[in-house]
């Protein structure tokens, strides 16, 4: 995994890849959130904030990602990349498989990759200034579908201080911190494209194609 911070290129070696939901900073907001998903299905977390943790092999950089089935999304998210003491700010998209997310919400999660930016910010240039940046994202073209402040969750640095290693914290690991709501309903595209900004940054952008692998005949 590479990412251009500061006009200079780093390469990273995660161990692990951390997603992290329900990571609203007004928690009656995420209670609500949480019973309005009930009523479509989809279980009630094990812990909130809810931590889970998979394979760094599905973080990926490349411009499309292929996903079995019509029923899948993305969602802008503040990403963190900790090596050893640093850590850098990055963007991502938490794609999701919506059909299984009714099911089981971890493997909603590792069915699809997780789409990640090429450049990113050094964490000590925004850590005082969560409230100032602003998440969003476009599907299929100029459809805006997210817009928020990335002020309404929790500080991502505060999340990822508190993730909960069993053992060792592994020494270069991937966190994605949560995400702001959507525009209208949670939807699928062929295209995505998000944008992590703030006054006096250089914005921070992501795009990929969806592709879905052909259906068999039943």
């Amino acid at each position: 995994m590479r990412l251009s911070v500061d006009g200079v290129e780093r390469v990273f070696a995660p161990e692990a890849l951390v997603v992290i939901g329900y990571a609203g900073r007004n928690r009656a907001a995420v209670e609500h959130h949480i019973d309005e998903l009930a009523e479509l299905g989809v279980p009630r977390p094990a812990s909130v904030p809810l931590f889970m943790v998979f394979p760094p092999w599905l973080l990926t950089q490349e411009p499309s990602i292929t996903v079995a089935g019509s029923q899948t999304s993305g969602e802008a998210e503040i990403v963190l990349v900790g090596d050893g003491d640093e850590v850098f700010v990055t963007l991502g998209s938490d794609h999701t498989d919506r059909v299984l997310e009714a099911v089981d919400i971890a493997a909603s999660k590792a069915v699809c990759p997780k789409p990640v930016a090429v450049s990113g910010w050094p964490a000590a240039a925004v850590e005082d200034r969560w409230e100032d940046l602003t998440l969003s994202s476009r599907i299929d073209g100029d459809v805006a579908y997210q817009d928020g402040s990335a002020g309404a969750n929790l500080p991502p640095l505060e999340l990822v201080a508190s993730i909960p290693w069993a053992g060792r914290r592994p020494r270069c690991f991937v966190a994605f911190t949560g995400t702001v709501p959507v525009i209208g309903d949670i939807r699928p595209s062929t295209g995505f494209h998000a944008e992590l900004s703030g006054p006096g940054l250089a914005p921070l952008q992501l795009s990929y194609r969806v592709e879905t692998v052909p259906e068999l005949t039943r």
